[in-house]
């Protein structure tokens, strides 16, 4: 699934490919994966890009375009609707935008207010609110498992499986281990990695497993940098033990049992 890196690729990358275009209208070619009018897009001028958690939103002139990717959605911009396009946007200057998902999860909004759509999201980690001071209130609270609770959307938002793998390893944290046990220094660790692993990530233009392009057709290239996500049975990069693979809230999660002890 597209993470926070790989939606804030779309956010720049089209920002320079796109703004200033005029839509002139568009379709949903799977109806389920936006039900709105979009004769409200005629003749809106796209004015700018934001995005908040996994969600993509296109600015226009009065309304916004909102765009979850969910499993294995990516978007292109081309002359011709793509093989498996379940939305498109057209423009007029004969350039589509079009919603291109194998497996029809990804979903469409146009609308005036954004906030409906996104107010149940949880802090954003790139934000100058997201402080130790803050992360610390955040977890004061939470006595849950650490991994499910890095994927929880309403807690922090943007991180999924991959990017918290590799910030609990980077961390030295066990995936297992309850947010109330963290000491002082884990929570500073954690937070550093937080931001840490998802710049990198944004830095390497995020990670292609399936389907992800960027804007410009390019895989992220962070799946090089990976220490532990899908690396089952390889050698960990600081101690050569084997990389070990459990289930995690129904999630496969990867991590080094010597590194990421799990305190008793």
């Amino acid at each position: 699934m597209p993470e926070l890196p790989e939606v804030d690729s779309y956010r720049t990358g089209l920002n320079k490919m796109i703004k200033g275009w005029t839509l002139e209208g568009g379709k949903a070619i799977w109806p389920k994966a936006c039900t709105y009018d979009f004769h409200l897009v005629s003749n809106q001028r796209i004015v700018g890009f934001d995005r908040r958690g996994k969600y993509l939103i296109i600015n226009l002139t009065k309304h916004h375009i909102i765009i979850h990717l969910r499993m294995t959605g990516r978007i292109d911009v081309t002359n011709r609707t793509p093989k498996y396009a379940t939305v498109e946007f057209n423009f007029t200057n004969g350039q589509k935008m079009c919603l291109v998902d194998y497996r029809k999860f990804g979903r469409v909004w146009i609308v005036k207010d954004t906030e409906p759509i996104v107010e149940h999201l949880g802090i954003e980690p790139l934000s100058k609110k997201f402080t130790l001071k803050e992360f610390k209130l955040l977890l004061a609270n939470r006595s849950g498992t650490l991994k499910p609770l890095l994927l929880n959307q309403t807690f922090v938002a943007g991180i999924g499986n991959y990017l918290a793998d590799e910030i609990l390893f980077r961390s030295g944290i066990h995936p297992l281990r309850k947010a109330n046990t963290l000491t002082l220094n884990e929570i500073k660790k954690l937070h550093n990695s937080i931001k840490y692993i998802i710049n990198k990530s944004i830095d390497y233009g995020g990670t292609t497993f399936l389907t992800f392009r960027g804007p410009q057709g390019k895989k992220g290239e962070f799946w090089k940098k990976l220490q532990v996500f899908r690396k089952t049975g390889e050698p960990c990069p600081h101690c050569k033990s084997p990389i070990k693979r459990i289930i995690v809230g129904q999630r496969g999660t990867h991590f080094c049992e010597n590194k990421q002890k799990l305190q008793n």
